[in-house]
């Protein structure tokens, strides 16, 4: 038992992204948890393959794990994330049990899908067990395995984005127990939604708004070049700030009415009683943005910004000529690597 809690681990998250590849190598000892290793390079919409593959090469190795086994996901609205109940059942038997009713769970049909379940919770007469199924597309699944096949990196584990990302969010809020999580990843071309209570199960939603729309309002706004636009975006001066917030007026406003609407249901269906606590993570590049998200939904403080970079000892070596991009947009890495600890 001593020689486990001393004995060191290390986990590398990989998040292909639609913007960029993420690598995070993460050290854990007992409890306690380091960042030894960060890479990044970017990739645009229109990438072909073989420039994806050398994107997650440089990502690998700027984070000095290029040969290490790897923890990826895969994600987008065709993943289903359910919690269903089910009467006690060894474990062997709770997939072939979901398999079985799968039109009743709103389930994808299993000749179709990929189908993962754990247990979540018993009830307190141990009448019935509370299970998280997860079912995703087989198309999906096959894409990203031989995606990385042909990238030739070892994939250790593949996980689904929208519970990587609140395995991360919940590590770095650490969230008590009577609050409800309510957790914003901003993507590239889309953002993830996820809800989670003690009470209830987890929500998630993908919000078609994502970091491009905000970047091309202030672009239009501010008559700014493509290429200036995210730098200008992540250093725009207070005196600026009101331009830039009437600019993104409707996207804030999509992106809060996704939210408050989700929020309402999960309020309604399952937890009237926790506090919502509110946190941002991904491209949340734009200074004030977690305060006008705030503002649109009433709250008396912006979001909480999630960065792992800022939450955990970074004990990294340097990325090379790589930028290195801002903490939050490690989180979907870091909740991944999480995993394998």
């Amino acid at each position: 038992m001593l020689g486990n809690l001393l004995r060191r681990r290390r986990v590398v998250g990989l998040d292909i992204g639609s913007g960029s590849i993420k690598a995070l190598a993460l050290e854990g000892r007992g409890t306690d948890v380091t960042i030894t290793g960060l890479g990044s390079a970017p990739v645009a919409a229109e990438t072909q393959a073989q420039q994806v593959n050398q994107a997650i090469h440089l990502a690998m190795a700027d984070a000095g794990a290029d040969g290490e086994p790897v923890i990826a996901a895969v994600g987008g609205p065709e993943v289903v994330i359910r919690q269903v109940t089910l009467p006690p059942l060894p474990p062997s038997r709770i997939i072939p049990a979901l398999e079985m009713q799968y039109r009743e769970l709103g389930l994808l049909a299993p000749d179709e899908s990929v189908l993962d379940a754990q247990i979540l919770r018993q009830s307190k007469d141990d009448s019935t067990n509370e299970i998280l199924s997860v079912s995703v597309p087989r198309g999906l699944v096959d894409e990203r395995t031989q995606q990385l096949k042909q990238a030739s990196v070892n994939l250790q584990m593949l996980d689904v984005e929208p519970l990587a990302i609140l395995n991360g969010a919940l590590e770095l809020t650490g969230m008590e127990s009577g609050e409800l999580l309510v957790v914003v990843n901003i993507g590239r071309q889309n953002s993830v939604l996820c809800l989670f209570s003690e009470q209830g199960p987890v929500v998630a939603r993908y919000l078609d708004v994502g970091a491009e729309a905000f970047t091309e309002q202030i672009r239009v706004a501010f008559q700014l070049s493509p290429y200036s636009t995210e730098t200008f975006t992540r250093t725009i001066a207070p005196a600026e700030a009101p331009k830039a917030e009437a600019a993104c007026r409707e996207v804030v406003e999509r992106m809060a009415e996704d939210i408050r609407l989700s929020l309402t249901f999960y309020r309604t269906e399952y937890d009237r009683e926790s506090l919502p606590r509110y946190a941002l993570g991904g491209w949340a590049d734009i200074p004030y943005i977690g305060r006008w998200l705030a503002d649109r939904l009433g709250l008396s403080a912006p979001f909480e910004i999630m960065d792992p970079l800022q939450a955990h000892e970074v004990r990294a070596p340097s990325m090379g000529d790589t930028p290195r991009l801002p903490g939050p947009q490690f989180l979907q890495a870091f909740g991944l690597a999480l995993r394998g600890l």
